[in-house]
């Protein structure tokens, strides 16, 4: 097994939009392949485009909300996005969400997603949040492994979005920073 290096990790900048882009498709496909119906996927539009992202890192309002990259070489390799929470009766000014944290299909498992989301967090303690929440499809079995090694827990929130064609649970993870 060859060893990946130490990945760095650093704010995203517009320049990262394109590999953003491809990361994001190709790690969402992936990780749901099997989740998901697969005309599901000719249905979704992800706007993996890179003026999406182009779009998106121009709105964020760094530190309080922006894009960290992993990069262990000459390519990235996975990103996690966070902001204020966005979900309803939360302090937006103390919890974060992580709104979507991605690695790229052919290293998972290396342990670069845990070093991603460890410095995102660090991030998110640093410009003053006191807990993070994300939302995970309830039979994501894959990403819920993950975020529990990582130390969050469920804490009872759940919601259910039936705009395709089949019904999507999604739960909720909450993590303390401080």
């Amino acid at each position: 097994m060859t060893a990946i290096p130490r990945p760095s990790v650093r704010a995203a900048t517009i320049l990262d939009a394109p590999e953003l882009a491809a990361i994001h498709a190709r790690s969402w496909q992936a990780a749901y392949l099997d989740l998901l119906p697969q005309d599901v996927f000719a249905q979704l539009d992800l706007s993996n485009t890179p003026e999406r992202w182009e779009r998106a890192l121009r709105a964020a309002e760094w530190p309080k909300a922006g894009v960290m990259v992993a990069v262990p070489g000459p390519e990235m390799v996975g990103f996690a996005r966070f902001a204020p929470t966005r979900d309803e009766g939360e302090d937006t000014a103390l919890v974060a969400e992580i709104r979507q944290i991605y690695i790229a299909p052919e290293v998972w498992g290396k342990g670069l997603g845990k070093r991603l989301m460890s410095t995102a967090l660090a991030r998110l303690a640093a410009s003053g949040y006191s807990q993070a929440t994300l939302w995970v499809l309830d039979t994501n079995s894959r990403a819920r492994r993950f975020y529990e090694r990582c130390g969050w827990t469920q804490d009872g929130a759940a919601r259910h979005y039936d705009g395709y064609s089949f019904p999507m649970a999604e739960i909720r993870y909450r993590k303390h920073l401080i």
